[in-house]
Formats: structure tokens, C-alpha cells, sequence
């Protein structure tokens, strides 16, 4: 059981550092203290499950890949979009909708494909 503990405490320090965050901002981030995420990180604690899902965001992963590193990131470009904008201010998510709407304008002008049966946005008019 400490194996496993160290193996999470070890995969959560890997994810901080590729990441280039601080110990103490991934706490902030994960809504944590310091000093208990040095805890898991050591493999001294097993975090709670809503820490879990906290410290998966802060990481802009998911909870799976922080028990199994070679588990897929999700290929679904959506999931990707999902975690760019799920803490973006509303003014943030209206610009990135109307870049979208650009982006699939300019696909149409140009001839390119658009996903089959994907609806047309009056506003591209």
C-alpha cells in the first residue's frame, strides 16, 4: 500500500514539475495546504478524493492519469477545449466562441470541409 502511495505522491511531483509550478501554487490551485501536499507527494498521505479531482485540474489532467501515467489524455478535442476554458471568464469564453465562429467561417469560405451534419450559424451569413 505505501508502494502505491508513493507511486500517486511520486506521478503528482512529475506532473507539478512538467508543468513548471511551485509546491506551493499547485496547493493554492488545489485549494490545499503546503504542507499536506508535501505530504502526498512524499507518500506519506493518501489524498482525498475531492483532492484528487482538484490537484487533476490544477494539472489539467485527468484523475486516471494520475494513478496510471502510460492512460491515454483524452483524444476528444472537445475535453482539450473543456480544460482551456472551464476557468475562463465569461468575457474569455465569448471571445474563444467567436474565434471558433471565425475559424468555421473561413473553413466554409475557402471550401473546406465541416463536419457532416454540422449546423449552419446564421450569424456566418
Amino acid at each position: 500500500m505505501l508502494d502505491r502511495r508513493r507511486q500517486l505522491g511520486g506521478r503528482i511531483r512529475q506532473l507539478r514539475l512538467e508543468r513548471h509550478l511551485t509546491q506551493s501554487r499547485l496547493a493554492e490551485l488545489a485549494e490545499t495546504d503546503q504542507a499536506h501536499l508535501a505530504r502526498v507527494e512524499r507518500g506519506e498521505r493518501w489524498p482525498s478524493v475531492p483532492l484528487l479531482f482538484r490537484l487533476a485540474d490544477a494539472l489539467e489532467t485527468d484523475v486516471a492519469r494520475l494513478f496510471r501515467p502510460d492512460a491515454e489524455e483524452p483524444q476528444d478535442v472537445r475535453d482539450d477545449m473543456w480544460l482551456v476554458l472551464r476557468d475562463a471568464t465569461s468575457e474569455q469564453q465569448a471571445l474563444a466562441r467567436d474565434m471558433l465562429r471565425l475559424l468555421r467561417s473561413s473553413w466554409r469560405l475557402k471550401g473546406g470541409d465541416v463536419a457532416p451534419g454540422a449546423p449552419e450559424d446564421p450569424r456566418d451569413s
